[in-house]
């Protein structure tokens, strides 16, 4: 989730950008695929300097609840500072406190992704879509689920990421610090180089484990849905090739399955989310 500083690259003033931010450790994270920073790239940023981008183009990411609506991908703000320990990727926060060549670890904080389905106005919906919109209600036809306010979450915890042999890896261990719900989160992901010539093709694989407690606090309600803890694999294949100037063609498509106590819950109708993006990305 941090910039990578070890070894030579200490030296260096740019830093290597994550495999996995936690927004999104589903969507336009790009894999880190460089040996070595030299100079600014999908895979490296400028120590201390604000970066900003947006990414024009067509997508959508499915909402997995009963009547909720797709949410459009076609304009998507980016923003992140990286310092020497410090840094800002969208509205994860992180300070990296050890590291070596090939390891680092971090102390990270990051909001709670679940309630993008229930709220178009999230925040997270605004720095992926582009249109906020009006709240997803909780219309789930007959089924008798009373309505309820899911509020902002934050999530904090270690952070380990490492590199081996070109494949990059990464390891949260998280807890609800906002006191909505005290749950606990892990997250795991592996980022795998494919083809690597003028463009970058990756493979991001991965899961994520949400504790009854985080379950419950979206999907479930007293005496009609009681949820336990759910294990939520996904995969994601991405193609990045650099354009004219400051501009580079960006393309993916992601798969994450759902566990089965979110599955079961009376208000979800898909057993599933898929995401998919075509277009550009311009670097301010």
């Amino acid at each position: 989730m941090g910039a990578n500083h070890g070894g030579p690259e200490n030296l260096s003033m740019y830093a290597k950008t994550s495999l996995y931010p936690m927004l999104a450790w589903l969507f336009l994270v790009q894999t880190a695929l460089a040996d070595d920073c030299s100079g600014p790239s999908d895979d490296c940023v400028v120590i201390g300097r604000w970066n900003f981008s947006v990414s024009l183009g067509a997508g959508v990411r499915t909402n997995p609840l009963v009547n909720g609506r797709d949410i459009p991908l076609v304009v998507v703000p980016q923003f992140s500072y990286y310092g020497d320990r410090f840094f800002i990727n969208d509205f994860d926060l992180g300070f990296t406190f050890a590291e070596s060549d090939a390891n680092a670890f971090n102390l990270v904080a990051s909001p709670g992704y679940d309630r993008v389905y229930f709220y178009r106005s999230d925040l997270q919906n605004i720095f992926v879509s582009g249109f906020p919109g009006s709240p997803n209600t909780e219309n789930t036809g007959s089924v008798p689920f009373p309505p309820r306010a899911r509020h902002i979450t934050y999530l904090a915890g270690p952070e380990w990421t490492f590199k081996y042999a070109g494949v990059s890896g990464q390891l949260d261990v998280l807890h609800e610090i906002t006191g909505q719900n005290g749950g606990n989160e892990i997250r795991a992901a592996l980022g795998i180089p494919l083809i690597v010539p003028r463009g970058s093709l990756s493979a991001n694989v991965g899961i994520t484990w949400k504790s009854a407690e985080i379950v419950n606090y979206y999907y479930g309600a007293p005496n009609i849905y009681d949820a336990g803890s759910a294990l939520e694999p996904f995969f994601k294949l991405g193609y990045t090739l650099p354009l004219a100037g400051k501009w580079r063609f960006n393309a993916f498509v992601e798969y994450e399955r759902l566990g089965n106590a979110i599955a079961n819950s009376p208000i979800v109708a898909e057993h599933q989310v898929e995401t998919a993006f075509v277009g550009a990305i311009y670097a301010f």
